[in-house]
């Protein structure tokens, strides 16, 4: 009888270890998924710097960063900010005021175990960071 059970659990355990191995079974988030950066990304309009900032879990971007993007006139800006998820993996978000008007936002998300790739926010009448008004997104 005990020879039949340990029979028994050998089967069911490689049976499960089976369905691990093949993806059909996980047990949490998993890694970040990674990927190469896309070409749009690669491929973007150079724009003046307004520098990197990195951001600690609830911190604020700094205002003198905002104010650099928010004064951007005919040549644009971009600033780069990373900063943790609510589960702690970083993902980096690009602020690109373009010249002549509107805002876009490169996304990488990456690094982030939840997150989906890249990502660009394309919003043509916004004023500011917080006034980004109608914008388009899409999956790079």
């Amino acid at each position: 009888m005990a020879s039949a059970t340990r029979g028994a659990t050998a089967v069911l355990l490689a049976g499960v270890g089976a369905l691990v191995l093949s993806g059909c079974v996980t047990f949490g988030p998993g890694e970040p998924k990674g990927g190469p950066t896309p070409a749009a990304f690669l491929d973007r309009e150079e724009l003046p710097s307004c520098g990197a900032v990195e951001l600690d879990q609830g911190e604020e971007i700094p205002t003198g960063d905002i104010a650099c993007l928010e004064e951007a006139t005919l040549a644009g800006a971009e600033l780069a900010v990373t900063r943790p998820t609510t589960e702690g993996d970083p993902f980096t978000a690009y602020y690109r005021v373009l010249p002549g008007g509107g805002w876009e936002i490169y996304t990488d998300m990456t690094k982030d175990r939840y997150g989906e790739g890249w990502w660009l926010d394309e919003c043509p009448d916004a004023l500011s960071m917080t006034q980004l008004g109608e914008c388009s997104s899409t999956k790079l």
